[in-house]
């Protein structure tokens, strides 16, 4: 194939491609929609807030999660470890369901299409999904092994509990307050999963018990439920053990055992 020939077709398709990219602009910046689609048959939506003079945040507003979500697909901690490692290829990350990118002007351009092949890759996942109970959430789960267990008190269950630290402010995933005139302590539940650095998470829940140290809270029952535990060192169980009333292990694959163990062992921590 000749030369002049390659970039015809080259300058054809710069032209269908500027021609189809439909640019809108938002409160923080602009919304591209790129002429390619996502396997469910949208077209990729791409936005870009300016933060300050020369630095920008490229990102899918958290779209591909939420079309995820709107087929039935949950976005479990596993899944969202798969797109986290996806958007590394890319040079993107996935933080808090949104895939995306801080860059300058300069990567502007190449962040776009990072992004927008982060989206294309996304929704792959909706292609054969089909429910599993092994793929369900764990805190699912651990509601349900709350909701069969037979306190010996009635009690009051709370789902993401927010307490306040010396520092900073901190989140249990649940907290069941006993209705006793306050002769035991409420249990406090954190669901922990090492996602890939389990040291790391395990100082992330230290310094949630250290800064609740001289408060209110540091009283409270605290229950760490290590997912996928086998995946965690040595010395992350033992940091977790060591800052807990008690532990939770439960090793990827026997998730559904939840319903089962958690009753058993919120009754030693309310005797």
């Amino acid at each position: 194939m000749d030369k002049t020939y390659c970039l015809s077709l080259k300058e054809s398709l710069l032209a269908f491609m500027g021609a189809e990219i439909e640019v809108r602009e938002s409160r923080g910046g602009c919304v591209l929609v790129l002429p390619t689609k996502t396997v469910d048959d949208h077209f990729v939506t791409v936005f870009v807030d300016r933060k300050a003079d020369d630095y920008f945040l490229v990102h899918d507003a958290g779209k591909t999660a939420a079309e995820l979500h709107g087929q039935g697909v949950h976005l479990t901690e596993l899944r969202a470890e798969t797109f986290s490692h996806m958007a590394e290829r890319f040079g993107a990350t996935f933080v808090d369901g949104m895939f995306q990118i801080g860059c300058h002007q300069d990567l502007l351009t190449t962040s776009v299409l990072a992004i927008g092949q982060c989206e294309s890759m996304g929704t792959w996942h909706l292609l054969g999904h089909k429910p599993d109970l092994a793929d369900e959430p764990i805190r699912n789960r651990v509601e349900r092994g709350l909701m069969i267990w037979n306190a010996p008190h009635q009690y009051i269950l709370e789902r993401n509990v927010r307490v306040p630290g010396n520092k900073a402010s901190h989140v249990f995933d649940f907290v069941s307050y006993p209705n006793n005139g306050g002769l035991r302590e409420p249990i406090a539940i954190k669901v922990l999963t090492p996602s890939d650095d389990p040291l790391g998470k395990a100082r992330e829940y230290g310094f949630l018990v250290l800064d609740t140290e001289k408060t209110y809270f540091e009283k409270w029952l605290r229950l760490a439920i290590l997912a996928k535990a086998d995946r965690w060192s040595r010395p992350s169980k033992n940091l977790v053990a060591s800052l807990s009333t008690a532990t939770l292990e439960v090793e990827a694959g026997d998730e559904p055992s939840i319903e089962r163990r958690l009753p058993d062992a919120l009754e030693q921590l309310a005797a």
